[in-house]
């Protein structure tokens, strides 16, 4: 009797044996199984002769697939990234399938959605190249395969120097994959690119619906050469012949999953095509992971330490309003500063990592503040629809009539939001074309097209926004850029703050003075003699990132040790710290070291109270062993609490 080995998106931590009467070999394939009372979409992961006697074995219900969607060698790779990130098989093959496919849809239905990438040619537009960007192309070029950290400032070009490389590699007949970390950046690069290539250049990212989604999948498997523009999820697509990958603004967290499967997207596409792609890390501010990795010999490097045609990096001035005149947060020096630049025809950018009108609404009577009923956070308020909002869970709330604590009706809000900047701002500035790019003004395809054909128009503006407005763009005709509240990120206790902190300021300021003027960035604090704003004034992040190194090492902090987070969560307080104590306990051991358990620093979500352990080792292979042996364990044992997770290469505590 034939019996094979199933993956089901399931959270238990194995694969699960079916009697295979089909006659043929279905490694690789889809099945439809019986799992339990339900029935589910499987992967054929292996097969054996002999059947494991404790349970009665059903037979697959029925084959949807008529050749595989995975190779041996693909599905050895997956393995070994279950194993990696210690999730369960079945989940994180499932990151492999298109939405579409993940339901008992039969293959030979795709043929209609099939999408051949013919006719990419070489491309005839692109910009010459200067002496140092043909000696980083020259560089990249000089490899086959392997990582390359490609590092420069903004404005520097970088992007010019991979769409050369990339057209070396549909010169070759390969395919090329380019990774933005947000979606809002998708528009941007996608026209950049079709630009250039023509219109067989492919966008994929999870804004898009199944049927869209299903068929760049499918033209990522066609062999002709092709460039597909996307997210972190695209690093599972299937794509033949793939030559080099790109990985634009490589520091962004965004490329880190943060729910679920945590999986880092620089590290899966290392394990799938390290031996056969060029992976390129490009960013003006690289993390620091991989600038240590860089000067450790371990990662090949290049860089680019010139503005294209010389253009002047932004001076960078620390603006303390310590006893200073504000209007809701913003310095009325800084009013004048927007005025006047308004006034002299350029563009303002104003970067405040805050949505919503104020983080806080509380009552002027007693104090009472307004908090999430199920995450353990602020209400924020939203005056434009009048509405409470939890930026955790995105629950909506109406704005009280009287406060629940005393009864009264005296309501105030404290701290400032995008929408209260932007209000200011129009009643100072009426007739001035003001912007706001955040999480509410740019949800969905029509919105995100409009701030690109908003982003290429030189007219005098004024946009406002959060942290999207640092991550990539081409502004026009901006010459002052302002950073309010970011004194916040300067005093975290997660060590990677001051790495995010110093990277976002550095991005942003490098949105200024792309077309040749003399530009100016104001960081408006309270703290101006943060050892950190010495080093952010020169604008130099690589002396910025030599400190940061230096005090980690110092410290044994990683990158010099390796950290994995015990996250945990339960709507049981005491069950979750139980489970926690009990792990630190089974895991404490030699080369090891464990701490906590902590509260996260988001204490409740959706009901649930959050806490992690943190565990840290010199050698990582010990550590992954000890850690792997836990979760099977664990995974076998009853389950003591709603969820838990551990985070491989963890970049917050959250």
């Amino acid at each position: 009797m034939n019996f094979v080995q199933v993956a089901i998106p399931s959270p238990l931590r194995q694969t699960f044996t079916y009697i295979n009467n089909s006659g043929s070999d279905l490694l690789g394939k889809r099945v439809l199984v019986e799992f339990g009372r339900r029935k589910l979409v499987g992967i054929v992961t292996g097969k054996s002769d002999i059947a494991d006697g404790k349970y009665k074995l059903k037979n697959i219900i029925e084959v949807l697939d008529e050749t595989p969607l995975f190779s041996t060698e693909a599905i050895k790779k997956i393995i070994y990234i279950s194993e990696h990130y210690m999730h369960p098989l079945g989940m994180v093959i499932e990151s492999f399938i298109p939405t579409f496919l993940r339901k008992a849809k039969y293959q030979r239905d795709l043929d209609k959605y099939l999408q051949v990438a013919q006719g990419l040619t070489s491309a005839t537009n692109l910009h010459k190249l200067t002496k140092d960007q043909v000696n980083c192309l020259d560089l990249i070029k000089s490899k086959p395969n392997g990582e390359i950290l490609f590092s420069g400032i903004t404005s520097s070009g970088k992007t010019e120097v991979y769409k050369h490389y990339i057209n070396s590699l549909i010169n070759k007949g390969k395919s090329a994959l380019v990774l933005v970390p947000e979606i809002f950046l998708t528009p941007q690069i996608f026209h950049d690119f079709q630009s250039s290539f023509g219109d067989k250049v492919f966008l994929y990212h999870s804004g898009l619906t199944p049927i869209q989604r299903i068929k760049v999948w499918l033209a990522a498997q066609d062999k002709s050469p092709k460039i597909i523009i996307g997210t972190r999820s695209s690093v599972f697509l299937p794509i033949r012949n793939l030559g080099g990958i790109v990985f634009d603004e490589e520091h962004d967290q965004s490329y880190k999953q943060q729910e679920s499967f945590r999986y880092e997207a620089k590290e899966i596409a290392k394990i799938l095509y390290k031996d056969t792609a060029r992976i390129i890390y490009a960013s003006a501010t690289p993390s620091l992971i991989n600038i240590k990795k860089a000067n450790d010999g371990d990662l090949e490097k290049c860089s680019l330490t010139k503005r294209i045609s010389d253009t002047p990096m932004p001076n960078i001035t620390i603006h303390d309003v310590n006893k200073k005149p504000t209007s809701s947060g913003i310095s009325n020096f800084l009013i004048e500063k927007i005025i006047a630049n308004e006034t002299a025809g350029h563009q303002t950018l104003i970067l405040l990592n805050r949505r919503g009108y104020a983080p806080v609404f509380m009552c002027n009577s007693c104090g009472w503040i307004a908090k999430s009923k199920c995450c353990d956070t602020s209400l924020v308020l939203h005056q434009n629809v009048k509405r409470l909002k939890c930026h955790r869970c995105e629950s909506v709330w109406g704005i009280p009539n009287v406060c629940p604590e005393c009864g009264s009706s005296d309501f105030t809000h404290k701290g400032i939001g995008t929408q209260q900047v932007e209000e200011v701002l129009s009643e100072k500035l009426p007739n001035s074309n003001i912007v706001r790019i955040d999480r509410d003004t740019v949800s969905g395809k029509g919105r995100r097209e409009e701030s690109f054909a908003i982003f290429q128009d030189p007219a005098p503006k004024i946009f406002i926004g959060t942290q999207l407005l640092a991550k990539g763009h081409d502004f026009k005709n901006v010459s002052l850029v302002i950073v309010l509240n970011l004194d916040f990120g300067l005093f975290g206790a997660d060590i990677h703050m001051q790495e995010q902190t110093a990277q976002l300021i550095v991005q942003v300021a490098g949105r200024a003075g792309r077309s040749g003027m003399e530009n100016n960035v104001f960081l408006q604090t309270r703290v101006a003699d943060h050892p950190l704003f010495s080093l952010i004034k020169t604008g130099n992040y690589q002396e910025i990132a030599k400190e940061l190194l230096e005090e980690r090492k110092k410290l044994d902090l990683a990158p010099f040790i390796n950290l994995v987070y015990l996250k945990a969560e339960d709507s049981n307080q005491a069950k979750l710290r139980k489970f926690l104590i009990e792990s630190k306990k089974s895991l404490s051991q030699e080369d090891l070291e464990v701490y906590g358990p902590f509260e996260g620093p988001i204490t409740k979500v959706g009901y649930k109270h959050r806490m992690f352990c943190i565990i840290q080792s010199s050698k990582k292979d010990r550590m992954l062993k000890v850690l792997a042996q836990f979760a099977m364990e664990s995974g076998t044992k009853s389950k003591e609490i709603s969820n838990w997770v551990l985070d491989i290469d963890p970049i917050n505590a959250v």
